[in-house]
């Protein structure tokens, strides 16, 4: 399947069952004017994303635009490339046109980066780069009342999703003295959660927020529901902030961090079926590392940084730096994989479970109502309705088979690991099996 993503709708083929043509960072390819409307074949992708540029006061490099570009045209192939379609039901053939400002320096890292978006999404890439893309937004200026973005005096950036792990990241980072960055994408829902969050933990210290979202538009046209690579563009985010940043405060380099407990990082198949794509794969060290050794090759001057890859999510309840701040939004945290069914966390998905043993662990009571909650305990529900069981029993069949088999060897199938590394990587992965074992027996699962 071939995809184009041009910043000039004019310059896009048409579409076709063989052919996506998307726009980026406009729309007035699909806005009508004067009663005529230029396209009704294209989908449309990063409009909200220039405005939020212009509000950090500095203009970032061709080389860090290229990159949110080609993270916008990864998310936008994602999005509109549908599974379905495919020989498998499941791996796409992906070949991506995107025009870029320095394709030459690109070009030299195309097998690094298909590399890398191969792992994550379990897809085959082929980048196909151009030159003449889009330029870097003139920064806005702080006049007539308008407020920029304040940068002055932050030493790094973070990762803020709303979930459990990054507000304890932010809650550590704050308390340790530092002035990050939070980088969020504001999707419908997470951003309310983001905001509240934010505003509680205000009094704890300086920070500055850059929000923004892909908002991939394609009306009519239908969505693959995996979206595996969307993470992309918060690593894209976090690059654009991080230049900024340096450029502002005269840094010669910057960590970006990525708060992540270290069981969920693993990303361990629980099942034989529950193996790589299935689940995200975002912040796996493998992957982490080979954005890393890209973001060195164009010499961005940035580190990747989970400070939390050895600890599990109990952990870092257990340890958090002021477990009052976290009491007191905890109930505002989001972990569920499907809570925007329902707007509400269900209780019984993969990390709801990881939550929910993770504040046991650390002692931290939570006051929200779970979707099951009308049923005494989790094994009363899962007995009862059959659209629960799923991830209940693959976590009991993991569990029993960990007590069996080689965790290494386990842990291993998710994604290479240093080797060095390998003994504390087994044993985070222990320690989150065991988080949930007691969980699941409190709940009287198992």
């Amino acid at each position: 399947m071939n995809i184009y993503v041009e910043y000039d709708h004019a310059k896009l083929p048409l579409a076709d069952e063989k052919t996506v043509s998307v726009q980026i960072y406009s729309r007035d390819g699909v806005v009508i004017k004067n009663g005529i409307k230029p396209r009704d074949d294209i989908a449309t992708i990063g409009k909200p994303i220039f405005d939020a540029i212009k509000r950090l006061g500095v203009s970032i490099s061709d080389e860090v635009m290229d990159f949110l570009t080609i993270s916008l045209a990864v998310t936008a192939a994602d999005t509109f490339i549908i599974r379905d379609n495919c020989f498998d039901g499941w791996t796409r053939n992906i070949n991506i046109f995107v025009s870029l400002n320095n394709p030459v320096i690109w070009e030299k890292n195309k097998p690094l980066l298909e590399k890398a978006l191969q792992f994550l999404s379990g897809d085959v890439w082929n980048f196909n780069f151009k030159g003449d893309g889009p330029k870097p937004p003139q920064p806005f200026k702080a006049v007539n009342g308008r407020k920029l973005i304040n940068l002055e005096g932050l030493d790094c950036v973070s990762l803020f999703s709303g979930g459990l792990d990054s507000a304890i990241g932010v809650i550590d980072f704050l308390s340790s003295g530092r002035k990050p960055l939070l980088i969020s994408h504001s999707y419908k829902g997470d951003k309310t959660k983001q905001d509240q969050i934010a505003h509680k933990i205000r009094e704890k210290g300086t920070f500055s927020r850059l929000r923004s979202s892909a908002n991939p538009i394609g009306r009519g046209m239908t969505r693959d529901i995996t979206m595996r690579t969307r993470s992309l563009n918060f690593l894209a985010f976090a690059l654009v902030g991080a230049y900024a940043v340096k450029q502002i405060n005269n840094h010669k380099d910057l960590s970006i961090f990525v708060p992540e407990n270290g069981f969920i990082s693993l990303n361990a198949p629980l099942t034989h079926r529950r193996v790589g794509s299935l689940s995200t794969r975002t912040t796996h060290p493998y992957f982490i590392g080979m954005i890393q050794e890209l973001f060195n090759n164009l010499g961005f001057g940035v580190r990747l940084v989970n400070p939390y890859q050895f600890m599990t999510k109990g952990q870092m309840v257990s340890n958090c730096k002021d477990s009052k701040m976290l009491s007191e939004i905890v109930d505002l945290t989001v972990s569920c994989s499907h809570w925007k069914r329902k707007n509400q966390q269900c209780g019984y998905c993969v990390p709801c479970m990881i939550r929910r043993a993770a504040l046991m662990k650390g002692t931290l009571k939570e006051s929200i109502s779970y979707h099951h909650a009308s049923y005494p305990t989790l094994r009363d529900f899962v007995k009862n309705k059959q659209d629960g069981r799923d991830d209940v029993i693959a976590v009991t069949v993991a569990l029993d088979k960990s007590k069996k088999i080689n965790l290494k060897s386990w842990v291993l199938k998710s994604g290479k690991l240093k080797f060095e590394d390998l003994d504390k990587y087994e044993q985070v992965f222990s320690d989150g099996l065991l988080e949930v074992e007691d969980f699941l027996k409190k709940e009287k699962v198992i």
